[in-house]
């Protein structure tokens, strides 16, 4: 039995990885269970345990008489941290500042824990990056193009922190994701107007290289170069409607 339970782990991490390369989208039907028997060479019993974990996690939602799909925010439920709640401006830089204390950590340990499998999507998710961000400096940004780059760019940092091996640092994925959701929507002209600044392909290759020291370098980097923009932006944004343009003091 507790093989059992071991064979369907890996197969979740197995579904979980098809979403978040983007395998299955958002929303959509996951195939049917023969499909995916046949798929990860395993029992139809294997299987349902499998989605069943998904389904607890937030992951996959059944649906009555229509199947099972991916969850429209897989593996978050609404808000868990309760930030709406928090009546503040400057909560989108509130969250920054705990991506640029976090996330190097996470960074760190993705290197240090990585196997090679995570390795291998990790990796297309950097080049999808960056084909992404090579539109954008083609001056090619549509309403298209920014939502693929800010999906492939939360997919990326999440699943850094599921390369950690923490689950703590896993469950705090909706801090993370609303964060770089609020600093893409206000970078995105930026980005399409000035210098390239991704470096996710040099985060995957100090992360490939087990490199714990650089990839904790080049994520701080990064979010810094992204910081300064964003801080921009915000006081940008302020000064135009009037309102108060001092941000909280780094």
């Amino acid at each position: 039995m507790s093989s059992n339970k071991t064979l369907s782990a890996i197969v979740a991490n197995k579904i979980e990885n098809q979403i978040i390369c983007g395998n299955w989208q958002v929303g959509s039907q996951i195939p049917p269970e023969q499909e995916l028997m046949q798929t990860f060479d395993v029992s139809r019993i294997t299987i349902r345990e499998a989605i069943k974990t998904l389904v607890s996690r937030d992951v996959l939602e059944i649906r009555r008489g229509c199947g099972t799909f991916v969850s429209a925010v897989p593996g978050l439920s609404d808000d868990p941290l309760g930030l709406r709640f928090i009546a503040s401006d400057d909560l989108n830089t509130y969250l920054f500042e705990a991506r640029q204390i976090l996330e190097p950590s996470v960074c760190r340990l993705a290197a240090q824990r990585g196997d090679a499998e995570e390795l291998v999507l990790l990796k297309q998710l950097a080049e999808d990056i960056d084909e992404l961000d090579a539109q954008l400096q083609g001056k090619k940004t549509t309403p298209e193009v920014i939502q693929a780059i800010t999906a492939k760019d939360i997919a990326f940092h999440t699943f850094l922190c599921r390369m950690s091996k923490n689950p703590v640092f896993e469950r705090m994925l909706p801090v993370i994701i609303k964060s770089v959701r609020a600093s893409y929507s206000l970078l995105v002209p930026r980005l399409s107007n000035g210098p390239r600044v991704s470096i996710h392909g040099e985060i995957y290759k100090a992360v490939a290289a087990h490199d714990g020291d650089e990839a904790y370098r080049l994520m701080v980097a990064h979010l810094s170069n992204s910081r300064q923009g964003f801080d921009q932006k915000v006081k940008k944004e302020r000064n135009a409607k009037g309102g108060k343009t001092e941000l909280p003091q780094k």
